[in-house]
């Protein structure tokens, strides 16, 4: 029976709509951090029953395959061997060998940008294993600082300590023991930004919030401007961590043409295609209509066999003292992953 389980799992993974497609091409998703994993320790039929769950509102439906990782697990460990037979799979299957965009949420950035560097390591066929571009959906490759709150708040003790736990673990959803943080470990500032650093020739497409959620609690933890989880040195794809407010050097997360605190310089192959700034952290991979503003950053080029092309307009407006503002018209009645995909997907 066990057996029949596994077997039907597998193809549910495989076979979400046969016409599961981005520009003409498959579409494999990879989650986020899935907090009941540190306490649950799940097998591989229910790591994807809730990487279903976790997609279902919006891209899970226009998927071909969701690859999943256990997140009790480190990145460069179980998680690594995980992803692993999961790539050799989509390889036998042929779904990547017409190329297939990727698309991620959050710590699905850092567990792929490990897994592309291990192509060769793996013995994978690039002619039968094609990744022409990543979407990164609030992307924390860079980490954020709640997980060094979380993992600096369950090795030590005190009475702040203790309220501060309090707190991020409402936040993260976690109990705070050392040896079961997982790979939230890996979500360290530093330790994110030491792993898979080499360049790598897959384009990445990044999406940033500015976004609030958990009534700010969350926000003075983080450096810079952030979707309430991640900064947006991290999902910008900026080279170094810092106080990040923008995608962009000239214009702002709401759209105003004017100076900021930018990334600076990006890493290798990382292109900031849009920022908003209401889409919190998970309102960006869901069918929610956040109400705020999208703003192209890198706009009107082709990047990995996708046509960025987001419609702009540009125009003084009253809330921002008349400066310019550029942004996506009625953007903000529609949800941020609508938005991508209708314009990514010709």
């Amino acid at each position: 029976m066990k057996l029949k389980i596994v077997f039907f799992l597998s193809a549910l993974l495989f076979s979400f709509n046969t016409n599961a497609t981005l520009a003409g091409k498959n579409l494999v998703l990879v989650h986020g951090f899935i907090s009941e994993h540190l306490n649950e320790r799940p097998a591989l039929p229910a790591l994807q029953a809730r990487s279903v769950e976790y997609w279902e509102q919006f891209w899970g439906p226009r998927a071909e395959a969701q690859v999943v990782y256990p997140s009790h697990e480190r990145v460069q460990g179980r998680i690594k061997d995980v992803v692993r037979e999961q790539f050799l799979d989509l390889e036998r299957a042929g779904t990547c060998a017409n190329g297939c965009i990727f698309v991620t949420h959050s710590t699905g950035d850092l567990v792929l940008r490990d897994a592309l560097s291990r192509l060769n390591q793996w013995g994978i066929d690039r002619n039968r294993f094609k990744v022409l571009s990543v979407i990164d959906l609030a992307g924390a490759g860079g980490g954020t600082g709640l997980a060094d709150l979380a993992v600096s708040t369950a090795e030590t003790r005190g009475p702040i300590t203790g309220i501060v736990r309090t707190i991020a673990g409402a936040v993260l959803d976690v109990n705070f023991v050392p040896e079961q943080l997982g790979v939230l470990n890996d979500l360290r500032v530093a330790a994110a930004r030491n792993i898979a650093q080499q360049n790598n020739s897959i384009p990445r497409l990044r999406v940033a919030g500015a976004g609030d959620s958990f009534a700010r609690i969350t926000k003075g933890f983080i450096r810079g401007f952030d979707d309430s989880v991640v900064g947006m040195h991290s999902a910008c794809g900026a080279r170094f961590a810092g106080n990040v407010e923008s995608c962009s050097d000239s214009i702002r997360s709401n759209g105003q043409l004017a100076s900021t605190r930018g990334p600076g310089s990006l890493l290798f192959n990382h292109f900031p295609i849009i920022m908003t700034d209401r889409g919190d952290h998970n309102e960006i991979r869901q069918d929610v209509i956040a109400g705020g503003r999208i703003v192209p950053v890198i706009n009107n080029t082709t990047v990995g066999g996708l046509n960025i092309d987001f419609e702009t307009q540009t125009g003084r407006r009253a809330w921002s003292w008349f400066t310019r503002v550029r942004d996506v018209p009625g953007s903000e009645n529609r949800s941020i992953s609508a938005s991508i995909f209708d314009t990514l997907d010709q």
